[in-house]
């Protein structure tokens, strides 16, 4: 009790009382509104993906694994506003399923789970052939270790929700990579907290500043934006677009401007 009332009192003085209220109702009622929004998604797709499992008890000891946990589904459809539906969708990491399912609410051409857990594979399975009111039924999950997966060269969205981190997320970006430099095409990339996508996308060392056409973020429902933390509580979407050309490398033997 002591804890919330002194993070209160910081709040209201760092942020104002506006925000401190704005944070303390969307605090009191977003359990109630998040719960209410899942349940009528989960009976729209005849699915069940709710909950939290920690990795250690499906046997994946990876240090670069995250827990499962399923996204919002309001955050995750606005998120997908801001994509072109097209080609192939696929999420890492993919858990029980549920932004395989929401996906296949959309137009793509096929879709793509990759899940490490078999007992997550599994379930995703069957909450795959159990899903109703979904346009696309050319759905696959596949069981794999992200970092041994091969990116097909027809996917356009590559969906993350916060999967893993280190040097797993750094390898999967890289294998992206590879395949959109194979294949030039345009490409979307949908993380969810991007605390460890955003410096990957800001060296432009995998993905090339010169293919980063825009990057737009949506903050997701009864979250509030945390300014001094802003990759939390959002989607991020990076438009890409490997077909573009880079700068011109220089001629052998020339100088560099000083």
């Amino acid at each position: 009790m002591l804890t919330r009332i002194m993070n209160a009192t910081r709040m209201l003085r760092t942020q104002g009382p506006s925000y401190t209220a704005r944070y303390a109702g969307q605090r009191l009622l977003r359990p109630l509104s998040t719960r209410l929004t899942e349940l009528r998604y989960e009976r729209r797709f005849g699915i069940r993906t709710r909950g939290k499992i920690q990795m250690h008890s499906l046997g994946i000891r990876d240090p670069d694994a995250i827990w499962y946990e399923p996204t919002s589904y309001p955050g995750f459809f606005n998120a997908m506003r801001h994509v072109v539906v097209r080609g192939g969708f696929v999420d890492y990491g993919c858990g029980l399923g549920r932004a395989v399912v929401a996906a296949a609410a959309l137009p793509f051409a096929r879709i793509i789970g990759v899940e490490h857990s078999p007992q997550l594979a599994r379930r995703a399975r069957e909450n795959v052939t159990a899903a109703r009111r979904i346009r696309c039924r050319n759905i696959e999950v596949v069981c794999a270790n992200a970092l041994d997966w091969r990116v097909p060269d027809d996917l356009t969205v590559f969906h993350f929700y916060n999967p893993f981190v280190q040097q797993t997320l750094r390898a999967v970006v890289a294998e992206i990579a590879r395949s959109l430099r194979q294949t030039p095409r345009r490409a979307w990339i949908v993380f969810a907290c991007p605390w460890g996508m955003e410096p990957l996308m800001r060296s432009g060392q995998l993905i090339p500043h010169h293919w980063q056409q825009r990057t737009v973020d949506e903050i997701w429902p009864w979250y509030p934006a945390v300014p001094e933390d802003p990759d939390s509580n959002r989607y991020r979407v990076y438009a890409l677009d490997s077909t573009r050309a880079g700068p011109a490398a220089a001629p052998p033997g020339a100088e560099r401007p000083g």
